[in-house]
């Protein structure tokens, strides 16, 4: 009896490890897109996220040479060469929707990767899903669009480049985070996660060099908040990361996008953009389908 007690127990923390590492990275990345949309502009997008990236990479430097100090096999070093490129796309990419729209219209449409992702895992890592759990999952995403759909015939053109940014990130994150699931699987999975930050900061510096002229972030202000912002992303993600290496790309995935709801409110307050009341819908929606998903999972 006490060792069906304690295999239980282990069990149960097992399967909730995801769950809460993936509400972590999805209270995360609510709150840096809200920081982010505060210091960005179409001029400083890409210096911004560069900076923070680098600063806020140093921290799992130490982790990784403390608790992983030897380079992956050739093949791991080419996903997180793939994945470090398509990171840096996708950072970009949403950085500059970001500029150019609403946080609250962005980041929503971001998370649709949530279907590419468990799309892909379910015809390429063979998942499986309960009907109840894609129910929920279903419900998490219709929660999303209602999120990110919003009327509005100002600066129509900007808004549309934005969203279709978003879009593009949406489509390349999904496909990364398959790479980045078997990156995680490996035995040197914290290098791993340290060698994409590089290929990702390797990529966009120099474009930040070559295209960023003006907006200055140089002075300490900024880089404290630069510190935040990159440890907050880095921090998210690595959460993500381990969420993935422990449970399924289709439960922890839905988690951690389902941020926009994080984003909202807090766009709401601080940032003083206006939420709908379909938005607000999809808010309840994403809230509920998460919190169902973690207490059945």
């Amino acid at each position: 009896m006490t060792c069906f007690k304690v295999t239980l127990r282990v069990s149960t923390v097992s399967n909730a490890a995801p769950i809460v590492l993936g509400m972590c990275a999805m209270l995360g990345y609510g709150v840096e897109d809200v920081i982010a949309k505060a210091m960005l502009t179409k001029r400083n997008a890409i210096r911004i996220a560069v900076v923070s990236q680098a600063m806020g990479s140093l921290l799992f430097l130490g982790v990784a040479i403390t608790y992983d100090l030897a380079l992956p096999s050739l093949a791991v070093i080419y996903l997180t060469l793939i994945s470090g490129v398509v990171s840096a796309v996708v950072l970009c990419s949403f950085y500059f929707a970001l500029s150019l729209g609403k946080v609250s219209i962005a980041s929503p449409i971001l998370s649709c990767m949530n279907a590419v992702a468990v799309t892909l895992s379910l015809c390429i890592l063979g998942e499986s899903l309960t009907r109840l759990q894609l129910s929920l999952i279903v419900l998490v995403f219709v929660g999303i669009l209602l999120v990110a759909f919003e009327k509005s015939e100002t600066q129509a053109s900007t808004r549309k480049l934005s969203v279709l940014l978003a879009l593009l990130a949406a489509v390349l994150g999904g496909g990364n985070i398959i790479v980045q699931k078997w990156m995680a699987e490996t035995s040197h999975y914290l290098m791993a996660f340290f060698l994409t930050r590089v290929f990702e900061i390797a990529l966009m510096a120099p474009l930040s060099l070559s295209i960023q002229k003006s907006d200055s972030v140089t002075t300490f202000r900024n880089y404290v908040a630069l510190g935040v912002l990159g440890l907050i992303d880095v921090s998210a993600f690595f959460c993500w990361y381990i969420g993935l290496r422990l449970g399924l790309v289709s439960i922890v995935t839905p988690i951690v996008l389902s941020s926009p709801a994080v984003t909202l409110i807090l766009a709401h307050i601080f940032l003083k953009e206006q939420v709908q009341i379909h938005q607000r819908v999809g808010i309840v929606a994403v809230v509920a389908g998460v919190a169902l998903l973690s207490m059945i999972s």
